[in-house]
């Protein structure tokens, strides 16, 4: 185990520098700078900010001062917030967008994984059709034409809950819907199909043969080989919802993440970008591995050792 997942960890830390290296070759390739403005600034001004941030360094002094900080953990200082580090406003921000990840991660694992089988016992009813049109509907639409039905109808319509901002858990209720939206409906379907796979294997004939119980058949039989692709898309949804999404977040006005993410792209803001993508490619690695780890207590038969491609 612990050969494993220093291999893992060798197999990320190469990742993390491929991915610093494309960003950063991408960033610079963008016409235009993070002090580029429409009212030109004097030229002395400029300069002396260039100076100050050492953007005018050549690429390769600036790629080699950024790894050397990043691999001390230091992800550098913010260009249009004066005062602030990259460290400091993913501290300030990672707990928001974590909150609104964890409950809508919960949301779409219990109403997806539970609908799923629903769905999956009640094959070919209205009840499975009613499932399966509600999860197509939710897969193809968008998270933002979500949110703003939601905030139609539920601050405008209705206005039982707030429309944006971030002060309470009434707050929470709306973009929380509009992020799950999406990933439930996934899951429902893949439950489901997965549900349907496992009924038609021999050891559930066997299991209905010696007269196991509806319940014990679907949940203690059925259920536990049907989650194992389940807990494959559950790795990287958690990565993407824990650091929030750059859209739902900037459509109710959250303080998360995502947003600054947002506003560093067209702001050229280069170390936020940088810094930002390093910390969400970093917990997509290590929620994958975290998954890998549970995969054995989800299915005994699969070892650490013998999975391949990894």
């Amino acid at each position: 185990m612990i050969l494993y997942l220093m291999k893992r960890l060798a197999g990320a830390c190469v990742v993390l520098w491929v991915i610093i290296t494309i960003t950063f070759g991408l960033m610079h390739a963008i016409p235009g700078g993070p002090f580029t403005q429409e009212k030109k600034l004097p030229p002395a001004v400029v300069a002396a900010v260039e100076e100050r941030y050492h953007l005018n360094d050549s690429l390769a002094t600036q790629y080699w001062d950024y790894m050397k900080h990043a691999a001390v953990l230091d992800l550098g200082p913010s260009y249009k917030y004066p005062g602030k580090t990259v460290n400091d406003i993913i501290a300030e921000t990672f707990p928001v967008s974590a909150e609104l990840g964890f409950i809508s991660l919960f949301l779409a694992l219990g109403v997806g994984v539970c609908a799923g089988m629903v769905a999956a016992w009640r094959k070919n009813s209205w009840v499975d059709y009613s499932m399966m049109i509600c999860a197509t509907l939710g897969v193809s639409v968008p998270s933002f034409i979500i949110a703003a039905i939601l905030i139609q109808l539920f601050a405008f319509t209705w206005p039982i809950l707030p429309a944006a901002m971030w002060h309470g858990p009434s707050y929470v209720v709306l973009p929380a819907l509009a992020l799950a939206a999406q990933p439930t409906s996934f899951i429902m379907r893949l439950t489901r199909s997965s549900i349907l796979d496992a009924l038609a294997q021999d050891y559930i004939k066997t299991a209905r043969a010696r007269g196991v119980g509806t319940r014990s058949l679907l949940i203690h039989h059925a259920l536990r080989n049907a989650l194992l692709p389940v807990v494959s898309y559950v790795g990287p949804l958690a990565a993407s919802l824990l650091t929030g999404s750059f859209i739902v977040e900037s459509i109710f006005a959250i303080p998360g993440l995502g947003r600054y993410f947002v506003t560093s792209i067209y702001n050229r803001d280069y170390t936020m970008i940088l810094g930002i993508t390093i910390f969400y490619s970093f917990l997509i690695i290590m929620m994958n591995l975290v998954i890998d780890v549970i995969y054995p207590m989800v299915d005994p038969r699969i070892a650490l050792q013998k999975r391949k491609g990894e």
